[in-house]
C-alpha cells in the first residue's frame, strides 16, 4: 500500500512538472506571437511629421518667415543641448529598426 501512495505521488509530482513545463511554453510561444503581429508604434511615426513639417511649411508664404525665425533662435541653443535633441531622434529611428529587422 506505501508503494502504491509513492507511485501515485511520484506520478502526481510528475504530471504536475509537465503542466508546468507546457505552461510555460504556452506562454512564451504567445508572447512570441504577439510581438510577431505588433505593429510599430505610432509614438515613433510622428517624428517624421515633426521633422517634415518645417520643409512643407517652407513653401507657404506667411509661415516660411516664422520657420526662418524659428530655426534662427534654434542657433541660439547650448551645443550639447542640440547634440541631445539629435541623440533621441537617432535613438528613435534605430529603435525603429532594430524592430523591424530584430536586431
Amino acid at each position: 500500500m506505501q508503494s502504491r501512495f509513492l507511485s501515485l505521488l511520484y506520478d502526481f509530482a510528475l504530471e504536475s512538472l509537465h503542466n508546468h513545463k507546457r505552461i510555460r511554453n504556452a506562454k512564451v510561444n504567445a508572447k512570441i506571437t504577439h510581438l510577431e503581429q505588433a505593429k510599430s508604434t505610432p509614438a515613433v511615426d510622428w517624428l517624421h511629421i515633426v521633422l517634415l513639417m518645417p520643409c512643407i511649411l517652407l513653401f507657404i508664404p506667411f509661415a516660411a518667415e516664422y520657420i526662418v525665425q524659428g530655426f534662427a533662435l534654434l542657433a541660439h541653443l547650448p551645443q550639447w543641448y542640440r547634440w541631445l535633441i539629435g541623440l533621441m531622434v537617432l535613438a528613435n529611428f534605430g529603435l525603429k529598426l532594430a524592430e523591424k529587422y530584430r536586431i
